[in-house]
């Protein structure tokens, strides 16, 4: 397809899906932004790729939050939206990236009444890669190996009203696309730039903001929560083949307050893909044949949002006799509660800036 046309497509379907999750209406904002960025070197292995600086340009919606649910206030009643992105690296052997990302933007001034406001974005997504590795015909990309991967953004912005209906905004941002080792070579690419847009805000009304008074947590009670994920990886070598993983986690957490918990938990790990390359592994001695299921103690933190969850987990291998990854893991996800005691996430699990996979889960948590 051609790229103009992917261009139109993304920027048509973006609206589309924001009409979806706007259901509920409410103040709304479009955006338009040009971006001019740099590729990040976060491995030796990619530095002949950074020849040219990648450029781009962004649509953005967000849907302002008024109070009318308790968490808004508590986190300073942030945008719900969308952000298109069409990234082009101005290298042959990277092509272009379009993205569509689901996005937060939460505010860093209080005083919601002054035209000048600092906040922050993150927002996780799928991006579509025009170019990607090939043994044959582009194998010199080493960062993205599937037509589909993960997109992340993380944003720090300055946004100005100039008029009720037009504002100039600023911000420095980090994109990120990965397929988060479902593939190998999997990289990944990190993209630094500065972009400077124009916002218009499609009803002028000031928004008006609902305060509550929220109740101090009294019961700060034990949780227990029990998982299974799933998904599947190449998980050490190219062309060993994608196979798949499971993991069965059990956590005791403790709730600090509305927007924290603090959790201790131990794993499982089984991977198919780890036993077919141990099975390979030439520089594994004949009368050593090591476990490859691999047992961690990991460190949780939940940040409630709403229904969402942000998920941070550092963990170390106490089990690991085959011992090819790094001891420590590191896993970011989101989660999502059904109810009072379900929950599905998806998240990403990595040794330090190398992704081992992409992980589905779904779990019971007892109060």
């Amino acid at each position: 397809m051609h790229v103009r046309r992917l261009i139109i497509l993304i920027f048509f379907l973006a609206p589309l899906l924001l009409s979806a999750q706007f259901r509920t209406g409410g103040k709304q904002v479009i955006s338009v932004d040009y971006m001019q960025g740099s590729i990040f070197e976060h491995k030796e292995q990619i530095s002949h790729l950074i020849t040219e600086h990648p450029w781009g340009v962004r649509l953005v919606l967000n849907q302002k939050t008024d109070g009318s649910k308790p968490w808004q206030a508590r986190y300073n009643y942030p945008d719900i939206g969308l952000t298109a992105v069409y990234i082009n690296y101005d290298n042959e052997i990277l092509g272009s990236t379009f993205s569509i990302i689901p996005h937060y933007q939460f505010y860093l001034t209080r005083n919601k009444e002054k035209p000048g406001q600092f906040a922050y974005k993150i927002g996780l997504g799928l991006a579509y890669n025009s170019e990607k590795y090939d043994r044959e015909t582009n194998n010199k990309n080493n960062v993205l190996s599937t037509d589909l991967s993960a997109g992340v953004l993380f944003e720090l912005l300055y946004q100005h009203k100039i008029t009720d209906r037009l504002g100039l905004y600023s911000s420095v941002s980090m994109t990120h696309f990965s397929n988060a080792a479902w593939k190998k070579p999997n990289s990944g690419i990190n993209v630094f730039s500065l972009n400077l847009g124009l916002k218009y805000y499609l009803d002028p009304e000031p928004v008006e903001y609902k305060v509550f008074e929220e109740n101090e947590i009294l019961n700060k009670a034990i949780g227990y929560t029990v998982s299974i994920a799933g998904g599947a990886h190449e998980a050490v070598r190219i062309n060993t083949g994608t196979d798949p993983f499971f993991v069965v986690s059990a956590f005791v957490d403790k709730t600090l307050n509305q927007k924290s918990k603090l959790g201790l938990g131990l794993e499982w790990f089984y991977s198919e893909s780890l036993k077919n390359f141990k099975e390979e592994d030439y520089f594994l001695p004949e009368d050593e044949d090591p476990d490859f299921n691999r047992i961690g103690l990991a460190l949780s933190h939940e940040l409630v949002v709403n229904d969402f969850s942000i998920i941070s987990q550092a963990g170390y291998y106490v089990y690991d006799p085959y011992s090819v990854f790094d001891p420590i893991y590191l896993r970011l996800g989101l989660r999502r509660y059904f109810g009072d005691h379900f929950f599905g996430s998806v998240s990403v699990k990595s040794h330090a800036a190398k992704a081992e996979a992409g992980e589905f889960a779904i779990g019971y948590r007892l109060k």
